[in-house]
């Protein structure tokens, strides 16, 4: 009799599973044995619920004093217990994926060498700060030199870190920025003891790392992707978002920046509200009583306003839009501001307030500095790599929600005016500078000091109903309004989705093999009256740097581009057609242009192309070599591979970025952003376990809406990729894609000639670039790359950038510095110059 049907789907299902949770005991029985003793030792000491017994303390725990009365063994012996049920999950957890982690990658013996020599190195650092901190006379962290250490946080984050060090360099980066990032947010908002030596961990677990690569000759300081910079800031900016919330459900938080909690989320009330609310009796009980009072109804709901707006944000900077930074960066630096004048408003406080805080509070330094300078620390980050956030808001999307919320603010603040008069608002607060202090109350998620109304002033119902929902009701809104800005509308494609789908339209209508990069981020767009043809540029200061000819079809490219000119006449701008073909010279010097060289444009007629001939050896020999180790191209858009595939992709391109000197370059050379589209064709090779070694991308070009000719962009290798990967990845190319095409373009090779020029000494502006494509082939290595695609044997074709008056070069350079590096900071400017001096 067979087997029922739904029997062997779930036999299918779970098969692979249970396979591969048989791999993983087999590959860290130290971890394992880890959790089975700390199971045990906790059934049989009744730790899980309320920690150790006391007379188990002194192996269960490890101080000072301990230790100098010979109590040694502790430091280890603490591993092994924790102090009550969440701690108890938390440290299993942590155990099972941390060491788990470092034994798959280093090893049973050497994990468990680290895991208890990490140890030793946590409760050393923890004892010597503790002890730093007294003699300072700081209030807080000298208030835990007797503080008994339970647990095995610090030595599992170390032991984790130290294997992060195996990695590649997409996931080093990413791990390390999580777990540093995560244990400092638990030292400054929760504070205690236990967190401390987790961020302790961390550092000593990192140290380890750094120390392994240097032994190895791979520790340097490595290059992130703009992509990969986006994601780690936006991992930051939303770790920290969340701060102010441990605060509220971690018990007694002592950290410096415990202190939000009262600002943010419980908003203390100043010494004039406390005065008018409990009268010349001012104690701990009224100032909770007015506490209380002050945050309304739906207080909490309004105060986790910055939180909400936060990760929305963080959502928004990981897709790379200029408007979620900067709201990021405003409300980091409001949260400085307000931290600042709470603090001091709080240091003000009568001693009989201030004192049930003083351990809260501790020394100035070890609170106020903190306070202040955490946000100010992250506004300035933010600030330094704004150039990585190239992407505008829909213009017309933002112009829809401003007036939706301004309506509904508008709506909102007239009814409650109407009410506030009709109810003798203006004689019982004070007149406008009360209803002024009212509003603000309602609607700010921070409130201000002395913007106050009387706590316990009576209201009539539909008063009291606006003054608690009112302010709620309209952050619902503009919070909404902002996710549909930053999150949900990100399908917008940059300034104007109607603009970039015109000229989407226009490119496949006809172009040439670079016009596919016109639509890329953050190109703008002129379109002729008609609507036949249009122009992309960027705009520098008052440069107009387009790249390719016009888009459209051939016939309207001349049209095209006058217009363009005349365009840039009116509003005063400075045209620099950027590498563009021989097409538009006749007309554009009529105009009085100039041209200069500035790439080789390499093209491959493939129609019946065979790789035979001594000139095709190494094609050979990669394509023979890709054989035998079971490689093959896999084809598809990159929205459709795999995951694992995308994954490896990213991990392969952030390792070219990671070895390079300098920021990635954009503007005619893709990254992961431009590959992320349906009708990109992408080239991955792949063995038989799945294992990506190197990628290409390959753009479309039309002509009266068939693709006639695609264009090389996105190339990248994993650096221990077999030699002639590269060259099996376009042979690959030129064998699927021949039935299709006559001819595929290598694209162009910028500030490189061909080989009949070597010989010829340029002048003029062609010799100054020469000049710089000679300085900058270190960095980027321009003319290898156009040696690598002359083995295809291709043709060639000069792009030319036309300019129109010698004394706007300067601001031209300065346009094109912008366009190819917007990412270049002083630190990478100066550290260019080095390598082109050098």
């Amino acid at each position: 009799m067979g087997s029922h049907p739904v029997s062997l789907a779930v036999q299918g299902v779970l098969q692979p599973v249970i396979r591969q949770a048989v791999r993983h005991v087999q590959s860290t029985p130290f971890t394992l044995f880890v959790v089975a003793v700390f199971l045990t030792v906790a059934a049989l000491s009744g730790s899980i619920l309320s920690g150790p017994p006391e007379s188990l303390l002194p192996i269960a725990g490890v101080t000072l004093e301990g230790l100098k009365a010979g109590e040694w063994w502790s430091i280890w012996t603490s591993l092994l217990f924790t102090t009550n049920v969440p701690a108890f999950i938390v440290a299993v957890l942590m155990v099972l994926i941390f060491l788990g982690f470092s034994e798959r990658h280093l090893g049973s013996l050497r994990t468990a060498g680290l895991f208890l020599g990490c140890q030793f190195a946590c409760v050393t650092a923890f004892l010597l700060v503790t002890q730093v901190a007294q003699y300072v006379n700081d209030g807080w962290l000298s208030a835990m030199v007797d503080h008994r250490l339970i647990g095995p946080y610090g030595a599992v984050l170390a032991t984790g870190l130290a294997a992060s060090a195996k990695l590649t360099a997409l996931w080093q980066r990413r791990f390390r920025t999580v777990a540093l990032s995560l244990t400092l947010l638990l030292v400054l908002y929760v504070g205690h003891p236990e967190t401390v030596v987790g961020f302790l961990g961390a550092l000593v677990g990192l140290v380890v790392a750094w120390w392994a690569q240097s032994n190895e000759g791979s520790l340097h300081l490595h290059r992130s992707t703009a992509r990969e910079v986006r994601t780690l800031l936006s991992l930051t900016t939303a770790i920290f978002a969340v701060g102010p919330l441990l605060t509220t459900v971690a018990k007694g938080p002592s950290g410096p920046l415990a202190l939000l909690r009262d600002v943010i989320l419980n908003p203390l009330p100043t010494l004039s509200q406390l005065e008018t609310n409990c009268g010349g009796s001012i104690d701990v009980a009224c100032l909770e009583l007015a506490r209380q009072g002050y945050t309304g109804p739906f207080g909490l709901a309004l105060a986790v306003v910055p939180m909400a707006l936060l990760l929305i944000c963080a959502d928004g900077m990981r897709r790379g839009r200029r408007l979620a930074l900067g709201i990021a960066i405003g409300v980091q630096v409001v949260v400085v501001a307000l931290s600042t004048v709470y603090l001091a408003l709080f240091a003000s406080m009568p001693l009989n307030i201030a004192r049930p805080r003083t351990g809260l509070l501790g020394s100035a330094v070890a609170h106020i500095v903190p306070l202040v300078l955490v946000p100010l620390i992250l506004a300035v980050l933010l600030f330094a790599y704004r150039g990585h956030f190239r992407v505008d808001s829909s213009v017309r999307l933002r112009r829809r929600i401003f007036w939706v919320v301004g309506v509904t603010g508008g709506v909102l603040v007239l009814l409650y005016v109407a009410v506030w008069f009709a109810s003798g608002g203006m004689t019982r607060d004070g007149g406008l500078l009360g209803l002024g202090a009212e509003l603000a109350r309602q609607y700010l998620p921070v409130p201000l000091p002395g913007v106050y109304r009387r706590v316990f002033a009576e209201r009539d119902a539909l008063e009291a109903f606006l003054f608690s929902y009112s302010g709620t009701v309209f952050w619902l809104v503009a919070l909404l309004g902002v996710w549909v800005l930053l999150v949900r509308g990100h399908h917008a494609g940059g300034l104007d989705r109607e603009s970039r789908e015109r000229a989407r339209k226009l490119v496949k209508a006809g172009g040439d093999s670079l016009s596919w990069m016109t639509l890329w981020e953050p190109r703008k767009y002129w379109f002729t009256d008609d609507g036949h043809g249009a122009v992309a540029f960027q705009q520098h200061g008052n440069v107009a740097l387009t790249l390719a000819g016009p888009i459209g079809r051939s016939e309207h490219h001349r049209d095209t581009a006058l217009g363009f000119l005349d365009y840039c006449a009116q509003h005063a701008l400075v045209p620099c057609l950027y590498s563009c073909t021989e097409e538009l010279w006749p007309v554009l010097r009529t105009r009085g242009f100039r041209r200069v060289a500035v790439a080789q444009e390499t093209r491959l007629r493939i129609r019946g192309l065979e790789f035979r001939g001594k000139e095709w050896q190494n094609v050979r020999t990669a394509l023979n070599r890709a054989a035998k180790m079971g490689i093959t191209a896999v084809w598809g858009s990159y929205p459709t591979l795999p995951h694992g595939l995308r994954a490896q992709v990213g991990e392969v391109s952030e390792e070219w970025a990671a070895q390079k000197r300098v920021p990635e370059m954009g503007f005619t050379l893709g990254s992961l952003d431009e590959l992320d589209d349906p009708e990109v064709l992408c080239c991955v090779a792949v063995d038989e376990n799945g294992l990506v070694y190197g990628v290409t991308s390959w753009l479309p070009v039309y002509d009266d809406g068939k693709v006639v000719s695609w264009t090389l962009d996105f190339m990248r290798r994993r650096g221990d990729a077999f030699p002639g990967v590269m060259e099996f990845l376009i042979a690959s190319a030129v064998l699927h894609l021949r039935d299709s095409v006559e001819v595929i373009s290598l694209s162009g090779s910028p500030l490189a000639r061909e080989k009949e020029e070597m010989d010829q000494r340029p002048e003029g502006l062609a010799g100054i670039l020469d000049l710089v494509g000679q300085a900058l082939e270190p960095v980027y290595g321009f003319r290898s790359l156009a040696s690598f695609k002359s083995r295809f044997q291709p043709d060639y074709r000069t792009l030319y950038m036309y300019y129109q008056d010698p004394l706007h070069l300067p601001a031209m350079g300065r346009a094109l510095s912008r366009a190819y590096l917007p990412g270049l900071s002083v630190r990478h400017t100066a550290r260019l110059l080095r390598t082109l001096v050098g």
